[in-house]
């Protein structure tokens, strides 16, 4: 099987570039700059406007080696001004139409949508949002974990907590990292992400408590900058495959209906059907194939419960769900997981 490649937009790589820059002249090792420098790949010779991920890997563990910084992600991202990157920007852009009527975006919808944009611009790692009833997790997942190092985790982990904080006024209560560093400096972690965390844990996650449920009405008007970003990221992306990524975006939000993702795409329902009838595939067997392949992914990452596995696909009901799920795969999701996922 092939393996799956990964990328990271251009003006994040350049982001961190300069955070490094500005960190080296703070701790007087600027004589580093030149030497790295000398050895940085040319984005100008790599054709479009993403960088592959192994690239960039291999040019933050040189950094890591060069600098004998054990938090190098956290330092740097430190230093760069969350407000001014390409993922502040898109963000405050996608949170414009709700700031103009003077509405807050709730917290669940907001790490949502950060968490969306995040994976366009940077594919270094997967960030998996749950919510239950006391609050909200946000599982990083590195997306190639042979090449990304814990350096460049942490930078994505603090990247997240800095516009979260920014954008709500809101810290983690609760974080827990897969790693450990090579030295612990608890002032480091305490002042980033107001908490030290728990280190050596099963996956490397973020807990934001809230009260209440957050206002979905307003998702897809939020999610049309995500796609109209993803476009620009992905020009090479067919419609159908821009309506998967819709598709995997509302689930659990809002109802998956022809109406709501036209409307996103600022469609007539017959257009997005006219469209998708040239990519010779239709909306539902998009909406099912989505669905089958985020259940799979749920069930392998730990137990989830039925009524938790209807909501994230966008049913309505856990017997509408366990009836499709029996339709697709001939047993009970707990079944699946034991029969297939565990052996």
């Amino acid at each position: 099987m092939k393996k799956e490649t990964f990328s990271v937009h251009k003006q994040t790589v350049m982001a961190n570039r300069l955070g490094f820059r500005i960190w080296a002249n703070k701790n007087n090792k600027s004589e580093l700059i030149s030497h790295l420098d000398a050895n940085y790949v040319d984005l100008d010779s790599i054709p479009g406007e993403r960088v592959p991920l192994d690239i960039v890997s291999r040019e933050v563990a040189q950094t890591a080696e060069l600098a004998q910084e054990a938090n190098l992600g956290l330092a740097v991202i430190d230093l760069v001004d969350i407000r001014i990157t390409s993922l502040g920007m898109a963000v405050q852009q996608a949170l414009l139409p709700l700031q103009q009527q003077k509405l807050t975006v709730p917290l669940d919808i907001l790490l949502s949508l950060i968490s969306r944009y995040f994976q366009v611009l940077s594919e270094v790692v997967q960030v998996d949002v749950a919510k239950n009833d006391e609050g909200i997790w946000l599982s990083f997942i590195p997306c190639d974990a042979e090449t990304v190092s814990y350096h460049q985790v942490e930078g994505a982990v603090y990247g997240l907590v800095k516009l979260v904080d920014y954008f709500h006024q809101s810290m983690p209560e609760h974080v827990r990292l897969a790693h450990v560093p090579d030295d612990l400096n608890y002032d480091l972690y305490q002042r980033c992400l107001g908490c030290i965390p728990q280190f050596c844990s099963e996956k490397t996650q973020l807990f934001y408590r809230f009260s209440g449920e957050g206002r979905k009405d307003n998702l897809p008007l939020l999610l049309s900058p995500v796609i109209q970003l993803h476009q620009q990221q992905f020009p090479d992306k067919n419609f159908s495959d821009r309506i998967r990524l819709l598709l995997s975006a509302v689930l659990g939000f809002v109802e998956p209906t022809r109406d709501n993702i036209a409307r996103v795409m600022n469609l007539s329902v017959s257009s997005l059907q006219r469209r998708l009838k040239q990519d010779d595939i239709s909306f539902n067997q998009l909406l099912l194939a989505v669905r089958q392949q985020q259940v799979v992914e749920y069930l392998t990452k730990g137990e989830i419960t039925a009524e938790r596995l209807a909501f994230l696909l966008g049913y309505k009901a856990k017997s509408q769900f366990l009836k499709a799920f029996r339709q697709w795969f001939g047993m009970t999701p707990s079944e699946y997981r034991k029969t297939v996922l565990l052996q």
